[in-house]
């Protein structure tokens, strides 16, 4: 057996046999299935290791059948979600996003930076979750190419710099010439789902209160949810990671 170490963050987990539990981790590495035995004894020292949120480093035995975690070291574990169930909704979107996009030994690092970075914001900081998914989710489209077109007609290809019509399932804004019946967006909402893919986390608060903020985050969920790569929901079934 080879033995590795990989720093991870745990999506979800599911018991197997009498005390053990799969895992599916992220790593920088790609996505990992890997087996913490014997986790679910009461003194095992794997106990903490084998929740979902749960970040550290694994140490990791590779066999022929499947990986199998040795020992850990926690870096964080995200526990005041526990505590707010709202924010916990969120950041099990975020897990369920992350294991959709990520695959076994495709490396991903921005993901998995991004993952942290969006947990330790919704988790501790004090911007409303909304805005905070928001940006988990549009600088995830920008990673993957997939971002909305806010300044240009996805119809036409005309400069946009005012209000416009937004067609979700088009790829972005549409000037009027284009518009049809499509639902308009304010300049506001549309200038935010532009920027926030250059924002920094640390800077969301600046949003917190904005009259534009809740339209853009609504139009950026239509968005995510209307992209085949990211058609998840947006509140999973909690028992999904658990």
């Amino acid at each position: 057996m080879a033995r590795e170490i990989h720093n991870a963050i745990v999506l979800r987990r599911s018991d197997w046999r009498d005390y053990d539990r799969m895992l599916t981790l992220l790593t920088p590495e790609g996505r990992i299935e890997a087996v913490a035995r014997g986790c679910r004894r009461p003194k095992s020292p794997l106990l903490s290791a084998a929740e979902p949120f749960t970040a550290g480093e694994y140490t990791l035995y590779k066999s022929i059948a499947h990986y199998q975690v040795e020992q850990y070291r926690s870096t964080d574990t995200f526990y005041p979600l526990r505590e707010d169930y709202e924010r916990l909704k969120h950041a099990a979107y975020y897990l369920k996003l992350a294991e959709m996009i990520s695959l076994p030994d495709q490396p991903c690092q921005p993901l998995f930076d991004l993952l942290l970075r969006a947990l330790a914001h919704i988790t501790y900081g004090e911007t409303a979750p909304e805005i905070v998914t928001m940006a988990f989710e549009l600088h995830l489209l920008a990673s993957l190419g997939l971002s909305p077109s806010m300044d240009r007609c996805v119809r036409c290809g005309v400069q946009v710099d005012s209000a416009a019509w937004f067609d979700a399932e088009g790829g972005g804004v549409v000037c009027e010439k284009c518009r049809k019946t499509l639902p308009d967006i304010s300049n506001g909402a549309r200038r935010i789902m532009m920027r926030v893919p250059m924002t920094r986390f640390d800077a969301l608060s600046k949003l917190t209160g904005h009259p534009d903020a809740p339209e853009a985050a609504r139009f950026t969920r239509r968005f995510t949810s209307l992209r085949p790569e990211m058609h998840v929901p947006s509140a999973p079934d909690i028992r999904e990671i658990f």
